[in-house]
């Protein structure tokens, strides 16, 4: 175990493996079945017809809280605000939102780190608990460079999975929540790749959620590749570090482009 353990990153670099992109469907669907965090986008957002634009801005935000300076942090977080100051429910709402809310903040942050964390163990083994209550120490930021005060996310792997756990019990889809996976299943607005590809992961993830009622969605027929990951997400640990951090790097580099 320990000379297992030796070969896993640390928290540090463990947070920008690519493999955890195998997993941003998962948070998603996570954060979407949040009843607040739903009603929200459904009303408010029109992603689902262009994953690719999600995902490159969720990365970006991801990767910059990460591993870039301070400055560029504070950029990010201040746009990521404005994006959030109109997302709020009206009177009439059946389920009242604020994306401003530190709580939804916390829950999105939960869903990447549980996330996260998942496909690290299932590439390089079971973490030792330092690495582990480290790095959801560091992904934490993700929800306090948003406003969420330090107190109130959870010190260390055992006080996470707790949260993790109250948290699930809380998710379901609902008319007004289910038509928007459904739409981002089907990614009408993506290029044909991505349309062909977006069932056989939502095949693929819900073999790594709790029961939220999606089965229906997938397919007839579609093949279940979750199996075949678990057997290839050990193979990650032979490519170079430079290579599995390649997204990372490309990420930040065109964020600080931007930033001038």
């Amino acid at each position: 175990m320990t000379r297992r353990a030796r070969r896993i990153p640390p928290a540090a670099q463990l947070q920008l493996e690519g493999v955890l992109l195998a997993g941003g469907l998962r948070a998603l669907l996570l954060q979407l079945a949040h009843p607040a965090v739903g009603h929200g986008v459904a009303a408010h957002s029109a992603f689902e017809a262009d994953p690719l634009g999600r995902l490159r801005s969720t990365l970006r935000y991801v990767y910059v809280v990460a591993a870039g300076e301070d400055g560029l942090v504070h950029a990010a977080a201040r746009q990521v605000g404005r994006a959030h100051r109109p997302v709020v429910s009206g009177a009439d709402d059946a389920v009242g939102y604020d994306a401003r809310d530190p709580a939804l903040q916390r829950w999105v942050a939960t869903t990447i780190a549980d996330t996260a964390l998942r496909i690290a163990a299932a590439t390089w083994g079971p973490l030792p608990p330092a690495l582990a209550d480290e790095l959801v120490a560091r992904l934490g930021r993700l929800a306090t460079a948003l406003g969420l005060p330090a107190g109130e996310w959870p010190v260390g792997r055992t006080a996470f999975d707790a949260v993790v756990a109250a948290g699930t019990a809380e998710l379901g889809f609902d008319a007004t929540t289910l038509p928007v996976v459904r739409a981002l299943v089907a990614a009408r607005g993506a290029p044909r790749p991505v349309r062909w590809v977006m069932p056989l992961l939502l095949r693929a993830t819900l073999g790594t959620l709790p029961p939220l009622g999606l089965e229906p969605l997938v397919p007839r027929g579609t093949p279940d590749l979750l199996p075949l990951a678990r057997r290839l997400a050990p193979l990650t640990r032979v490519l170079p570090a430079s290579l599995r951090r390649l997204p990372a790097r490309r990420v930040l580099a065109a964020a600080r482009r931007a930033a001038g």
